[in-house]
């Protein structure tokens, strides 16, 4: 009976390493960008703390700085590298009406827009995204360390 139980426990404890690699967080090496699961949770966070939608997100000095429209404001919120605590809030100005438009425009979130990156495998966590609008297309440009650039429709996610 002993044999049989031994291919078993193997199985078993290969998959568990699998489950904790798959699960680590996957900061590149010397970069201050944090992996898309910190950056959506960043999103989360300065959104709730801000009260407002998310529009722009990059990674700064191991922080990441979201700007948020609030009202007719925009607010830049720093959030720790995990995405787990907002360490500081400013109001940057009357938010612009070129952001505005595009918001106004945007029914796929920030949010939604890195996770759609994330899934496309480029290879690279997320460095930086931004929300733009070129005549009548807004799209979310989402950069991965590296430099490669995902662009996803602001109106439906599709990548293009």
């Amino acid at each position: 009976m002993a044999p049989s139980r031994t291919p078993a426990v193997a199985l078993l404890l290969t998959a568990g390493a699998l489950l904790l690699s798959a699960c680590s967080a996957s900061t590149p090496a010397g970069g201050s960008a944090a992996n898309d699961r910190e950056a959506v949770r960043a999103i989360t966070a300065a959104e709730s703390s801000a009260g407002g939608r998310a529009f722009q997100l990059e990674s700064d000095d191991g922080v990441w700085e979201v700007h948020v429209a609030s009202g007719d404001r925009e607010v830049e919120v720093r959030v720790s590298a995990d995405g787990g605590e907002v360490t500081a809030t400013s109001d940057s100005g009357a938010l612009d009406g070129a952001d505005r438009a595009a918001l106004d425009a945007a029914v796929t979130t920030l949010a939604d827009a890195v996770r759609i990156a994330a899934a496309q495998g480029e290879g690279g966590a997320i460095d930086e995204a931004e929300l733009r609008r070129e005549g009548s297309t807004t799209t979310w440009d989402v950069e991965l360390i590296g430099g490669a650039v995902v662009r996803v429709s602001a109106a439906d996610g599709s990548i293009g």
